[in-house]
């Protein structure tokens, strides 16, 4: 019956929990073995985006059928008048709080809007999911607070920039550090669950780490593609970077991006290691390929 199904969701959804903080453990610990397949990529990016989907449908269920309460005005956990800069300064908020935990003190962080239309309000508002959003400001802003700390600039913290632009199909959530930024030839990596450029993380510690898991960014980048979204990086090295967060204006162009099993993906399994075949010292490609 309708409650016991209700129930067992609620198990599962306890169950799995921790999975994405167990794999990263996983892979930190896999990254040094010389059997390390850097095509491992490929797999986490369709298990995750297929969790991310999962975890959706047993959260609205929740909602709607279980003890999870509902919002005022949502139809589950869909928000059809989300307002961006509320959650972006909330996600701003929580990484300054963790930034001031780790260092004992953390940048200002600035946000603003603009509208293509010329409004003057602040309040962007799009439909989507709010913990989503959240995510993903929460990991750009805690990177930028980061990469602001530890360069500071005569003795000062460069305030980390945010804006939120509302176009007329797209939200764009850009935000900006001068963290020195980061070299041309390690921008590629920037997505990879094993790289990150912070030192691995204490396990045992029951304080959330500042960085070092290496999958916040390939995780965040997923749940802004999931919904027809995207984040991308620009970073200028010895200046700063600019993180963007792409989010569809309109709902009816946020359909769901799910992997799909078929011989394409079946033949990236099957690929052995990769030859290079560009003549680029030190890369098995060059950055621009």
């Amino acid at each position: 019956n309708l409650g016991k199904f209700t129930r067992r969701l609620q198990e599962i959804k306890r169950r799995h929990q921790t999975v994405v903080e167990s794999m990263a453990e996983g892979i930190l610990a896999l990254k040094n073995d010389s059997r390390f397949d850097p095509s491992i990529n490929y797999f986490l990016d369709r298990f995750y985006t297929s969790r991310i989907a999962i975890r959706v449908l047993i959260s609205n269920h929740l909602v709607l059928f279980g003890s999870e309460e509902e919002c005022p005005g949502h139809y589950g956990i869909i928000d059809p008048s989300l307002d961006v800069h509320d959650i972006v300064d909330d996600a701003a908020s929580s990484a300054k709080y963790l930034c001031n935990h780790h260092y004992g003190d953390s940048p200002p962080v600035k946000i603003n809007t603009f509208h293509q239309n010329g409004s003057k309000d602040d309040e962007v508002s799009v439909e989507y999911i709010a913990s989503h959003l959240h995510h993903m400001g929460f990991e750009l802003i805690k990177n930028a607070l980061r990469a602001s700390v530890e360069n500071p600039h005569d003795g000062e913290f460069h305030p980390v920039n945010v804006l939120i632009v509302q176009g007329k199909r797209d939200i764009s959530i850009k935000v900006s550090d001068r963290g020195k930024g980061i070299p041309m030839k390690l921008q590629d990596q920037l997505f990879d669950y094993h790289y990150s450029t912070a030192p691995e993380p204490d396990k045992d510690s029951r304080i959330p780490p500042l960085a070092g898991f290496g999958y916040g960014l390939p995780l965040s980048r997923l749940y802004a593609r999931y919904l027809n979204g995207n984040i991308r990086l620009v970073s200028l090295e010895g200046y700063g970077t600019d993180a963007v967060i792409y989010l569809q204006n309109f709902s009816e162009n946020a359909s769901e991006v799910l992997p799909l099993f078929n011989k394409t993906s079946q033949a990236k399994y099957q690929i052995g290691t990769m030859v290079q075949d560009w003549n680029v010292a030190g890369s098995l490609r060059p950055s621009w390929s």
